[in-house]
């Protein structure tokens, strides 16, 4: 046994304790996470030694029966945690997954450094009102009734869904129920499950969703199934006998995906495969009544179809399925940025700045030997790319997709089913300080040798909005919107923001071959209204507008009054709502949402 001097005893204790400390610097330059301290917020914030008035008890009385958020699930959401290395782009990174909650309002995620070196972080969460008892109404022709849902998007604090609605929209009639959970079991496993009663027959969907967590997940995963009988709407000219046709459907769907990618946040490499199903009937045998016509957009009495509008709808009633192996590759080159005051009065959103491409690839094959005469064999493709901006004062978004498939053999060979749209959305605060926000968009959308009901229109909260959304129907559509936002403060010490906004749209439309549309012309309209978000920071916005045609027959006449939500943003989105009704195959979007939206 061998024996030391006192003083190289201590010199040795010193080089382990410089020794361990050199290493500890090398397993966390940064510190390491030490705390983590959750605070998630009541809906109203109050102070009983400061708040008072007359509405005191309408904060206290809401706050007790809003649930607030669990902190362990809070805690699973984050990407960092105790014991880990300190790391401020996933701290950033996790106050962005928690914005994108749909049950979550704000949030906030901080560090600070302790005398040890060690950092703690603080979470901070306000919830959007969750146990929500919706009277639905639209306000564009009159008042019109659109139904009732009763909703707790947070039960238990689990973020966990619980629906029960009835909707009545349009041609739309939906009756049932809804479940969905963000963290099946504990996991990052997302679950939803839906059925319903509808105008035509039933509604069933089914899916479960593995997303990549952010920026750092490496792997993800989806298996869905959506078996709908349902209506779908056309818009006949104005001044004639009828305003719709509806025609009915069935559709079911089916997909299995997985992906995994490499690289590092902002330089991403995807690749993934599965396979996928989709079936589409319109035939006499499923629905013998087929086509219908509507009054005065009275879509509860609809009427057998005088005779020829089968012959008119014929070519867009193409029954097919198909089953394909598919091929997904993308390229996510993507950072975020805060802006404030863009889509909502004055809270935060997150901006993708970098670029996305996205591919879909998918080849049909024979499905358990079938040799059905709607049995397709075809090649799917589905294209997108993004690309983002945000210097100085300005925010620009761009975003082209074009999906179709081409057909080989029989009298449909070719590409049919082409669906394009393209968009350039900007943003311009003149200051830091200003209270003005210009937003300006350019969207384009057609459809080219569609087998199944397409239709857009040139009017509605998305369009030319001194015109309904029924108004000007056709198959190829250009628009575009010049739009100030203005914000005006937060009354009652912030318990809702005021605002109001002027704008004006420019577009036409063109016949594009589909039923009942016809070549508009330029036409333009304009308007001013009022945005409301309550409660105050809310990201939500209302808008109460009013608006008219400049120019045509119709110009300088009777306003269309609206009351509508902040649907014209990136916090919604680029891609065109009509053109995503007429959308055949799946896959894709869940693995890879719109990078456009911003939370």
């Amino acid at each position: 046994m061998a024996i030391y001097p006192t003083h190289t005893l201590t010199l040795l204790a010193l080089l382990g304790m410089t020794s361990a400390t050199a290493l500890a610097g090398q397993v966390c330059p940064e510190g390491e996470v030490s705390a983590v301290l959750v605070t998630p917020h009541s809906y109203f914030e109050t102070d009983d030694a400061t708040d008072g008035g007359t509405i005191s008890w309408f904060f206290k009385v809401a706050n007790a029966i809003h649930a607030d958020t669990n902190e362990d699930f809070l805690r699973g959401e984050l990407l960092l945690g105790v014991g880990d290395c300190y790391d401020p782009f996933l701290v950033d990174e996790s106050e962005r997954l928690l914005r994108q909650l749909g049950f979550i309002d704000r949030a906030e995620v901080t560090s600070e450094r302790q005398p040890d070196g060690s950092v703690h972080i603080r979470v901070e969460t306000w919830n959007r009102w969750t146990l929500q008892f919706n009277v639905r109404f639209r306000f564009e022709e009159g008042f019109e009734f659109a139904g009732l849902d009763v909703t707790e998007r947070n039960l238990f604090g689990r973020g966990i869904l619980l629906r029960g609605f009835y909707r009545q929209n349009r041609e739309r009639l939906d009756v049932g129920g809804r479940f969905q959970s963000p963290r099946l079991l504990g996991t990052r496993w997302n679950t939803l499950l839906e059925a319903s009663r509808t105008r035509a027959g039933k509604s069933f969907q089914q899916g479960f969703l593995y997303p990549f967590v952010g920026e750092v997940g490496r792997r993800a995963a989806v298996q869905s199934f959506v078996q709908r009988e349902d209506l779908f709407s056309y818009s006949l000219p104005a001044g004639g006998t009828y305003t719709h046709v509806v025609q009915p459907y069935w559709q079911r769907s089916s997909e299995m995906t997985v992906a995994g990618r490499v690289g590092r946040p902002g330089r991403l490499t995807i690749l993934g495969g599965g396979l996928s199903r989709e079936e589409w009937e319109y035939t006499t045998s499923l629905f013998p009544d087929g086509a219908e016509v509507v009054r005065d957009r009275d879509f509860g009495n609809a009427e057998p179809a005088p005779p020829g509008i089968s012959d008119i709808l014929a070519p867009q009633l193409r029954s097919y399925s198909a089953t394909r192996v598919n091929v997904v590759l993308a390229q996510r080159n993507l950072s975020f940025q805060r802006r404030d005051r863009l889509d909502a009065l004055r809270s935060v959103q997150d901006v993708a700045v970098g670029g996305e491409v996205a591919l879909v690839l998918g080849r049909s094959i024979p499905f358990l030997g079938s040799s059905a005469a709607n049995e397709d064999s075809d090649f799917f493709a589905r294209f997108r790319v993004f690309g983002g901006l945000a210097p100085g004062r300005w925010v620009l978004a761009s975003a082209v997709s074009i999906e179709g498939r081409q057909i080989f053999g029989g009298a449909e060979k070719g590409w049919k089913d082409v669906l394009g749209e393209f968009d350039i959305y900007s943003y311009w605060r003149p200051s830091e300080t200003s209270r003005h926000t210009l937003f300006a968009r350019i969207s384009g959308a057609g459809g080219w040798s569609v087998t199944g009901p397409f239709q857009l229109t040139l009017g509605g909260v998305s369009g030319l909005r001194g015109y309904s959304v029924d108004d000007l129907p056709g198959g190829k559509r250009l628009i575009a919107s010049l739009e100030d936002r203005i914000y005006f403060g937060s009354p009652g010490n912030g318990f809702l923001d005021l605002g109001m906004t002027a704008f004006v749209d420019v577009g036409s439309i063109w016949e594009g071959g589909v039923p009942f549309g016809a070549d508009s012309g330029l036409r333009a309209t304009a308007g001013a209204g009022l945005r409301i978000g309550f409660p105050g920071g809310t990201r939500g916005v209302t808008r109460i507008d009013f608006a008219f045609p400049l120019n045509g027959a119709e110009a300088f006449g009777s306003p269309t009054f609206r009351i509508s939500a902040e649907l014209l943003g990136l916090r919604r989105g680029v891609e065109d709502r009509q053109l995503r009704r007429s959308r055949r195959a799946g896959v894709g979007p869940s693995l890879f949402p719109d990078p456009s939206v911003g939370r």
